[in-house]
């Protein structure tokens, strides 16, 4: 809409110009035009690079399949259609359970207003996450149990209470429990209306996200996410959103794995999201980067780890023109905030993964800073949205290898699937895939 506004407004600027040429040269020398056109695209990029929060938001299709769109094998012009076809066919391996215990974040918070409902799908679920009249989230199952309309899509929020669109049921958004039926001439209203009720789900919002709580075991959280204070009150400059065709316990394990960091981060983020093509690029020339990595797990809080990161941007080989330190707490299985100690100053980047369906992960990150590292944030965060990517192409294609053939530098990712593991239990969904059949 942006794009189309401005579009719009330099056709009009045009035309104008046509039809009043003559008296513009006659009244204005040209130099006053070429400075409020400058003036013009000053204020317009300033306002795109140091106010607009940055979005970059990446589909299933949009990373790591683009050289197999052309492949004469796929019949199919429909992308999505072609990669559930190389999902269906991939080798899976012996992959652990699919949806993990712990907190899980559902929508960013900016994305749903007062007394506004949506429709959320993930970990199995189907969930109605609606904002009451007082601010506070709730989150109630999406079908009503009177005849299972799904109260997310075409809902009403009142007051604390969810609406359902087909017969008006009204369902208390802090317990689930039906607070009001329409009157039925053959019943009376409260004969159905103190035994019926919805599963009402625990929710949290924190740091910019609202959390749902899961657990395959029914029981209460044991441990809430932390609420940042730097996050509350330094400056929202944007986020990344990404969809990944992978086991959702691949993204958080990416950072036990220290000794990919060289290979598939080591070469220039300006080279771009496929490894191969990085490796070629002519901004190798110019530089590379250089990390060292330590990752453990908390003694004291079990659901808590920390990965510790040094970079160093170097150019010609042997100058360090930019530095940073990072230290990253995994927080549960979903949720990862990174504080970022840079040459220019701080920043955090709040990292969450949440199972879509088994083998499809969203990925999203935002990024905080103090007002005067606006321009600078924007920038980290596309050149960390370029460098993910380059971690995507791998998992949107890989096999899960449940013993790998790790060395003695690799430890730290054995350790990490040990930690990890503990965010299972014995009713935790594993994988299963039913190849669909015809039968007439």
């Amino acid at each position: 809409m942006e794009k189309f506004l401005l579009y719009f407004l330099v056709v009009c600027l045009l035309i104008q110009l046509v039809h009043s040429y003559e008296y513009l040269k006659e009244t204005f020398n040209s130099k006053y035009l070429v400075i409020g056109v400058i003036g013009f695209l000053t204020l317009w990029y300033s306002y795109r690079l140091l106010i607009k929060p940055l979005d970059i938001q990446r589909k299933l299709a949009d990373v790591g399949y683009k050289q197999y769109f052309t492949q004469k094998q796929w019949a199919s012009k429909d992308k999505l259609h072609l990669i559930r076809s190389m999902m269906s066919l991939r080798k899976k391996g012996a992959l652990p359970p699919v949806y993990p215990n712990g907190w899980f974040a559902l929508l960013d918070s900016d994305q749903i207003n007062i007394q506004q409902v949506k429709y959320v799908t993930a970990m199995g679920e189907n969930f109605a996450v609606f904002r009451s009249s007082n601010g506070n989230i709730n989150i109630l199952d999406a079908y009503c149990p009177h005849l299972g309309a799904n109260m997310a899509i075409g809902g009403v929020v009142r007051g604390n209470n969810l609406q359902c669109p087909f017969h008006g049921w009204k369902f208390d958004g802090t317990d689930g429990k039906c607070v009001n039926k329409i009157q039925q001439n053959d019943c009376p209203d409260d004969t159905i209306l103190t035994k019926t009720s919805v599963k009402k789900w625990e929710s949290f919002e924190a740091n910019g996200f609202i959390f749902v709580w899961y657990h395959s075991e029914n029981e209460k959280p044991s441990w809430y996410p932390p609420r940042d204070e730097m996050i509350s009150n330094w400056t929202y400059r944007g986020r990344s959103e990404h969809y990944v065709n992978a086991h959702v316990q691949d993204i958080p394990e990416n950072g036990a794995d220290v000794a990919h960091l060289s290979v598939l981060h080591g070469d220039m983020a300006l080279g771009g999201q496929y490894a191969a093509q990085a490796n070629t690029s002519l901004w190798n020339i110019l530089g590379n980067h250089k990390w060292k990595a330590e990752w453990k797990a908390d003694k004291d809080q079990w659901h808590l780890s920390k990965l510790k990161l040094e970079h160093k941007l170097k150019v010609f080989k042997n100058f360090v023109i930019f530095q940073m330190n990072v230290t990253a707490d995994q927080i549960g299985p979903g949720l990862v905030i990174l504080n970022f100690k840079t040459s220019f100053g701080p920043m955090k980047l709040v990292q969450t993964v949440t199972p879509v369906e088994p083998l499809i992960q969203k990925v999203v990150h935002r990024v905080y800073c103090p007002i005067y590292l606006s321009l600078y944030a924007s920038i980290l965060l596309f050149m960390e949205s370029v460098m993910f990517e380059r971690d995507v192409v791998i998992w949107n294609h890989k096999k899960y290898i449940e013993k790998p053939l790790a060395s003695k530098q690799e430890s730290t990712l054995l350790a990490h699937r040990k930690w990890y593991k503990q965010f299972y239990s014995a009713n935790s969904p594993t994988f299963s895939f039913r190849k669909e059949t015809i039968d007439w």
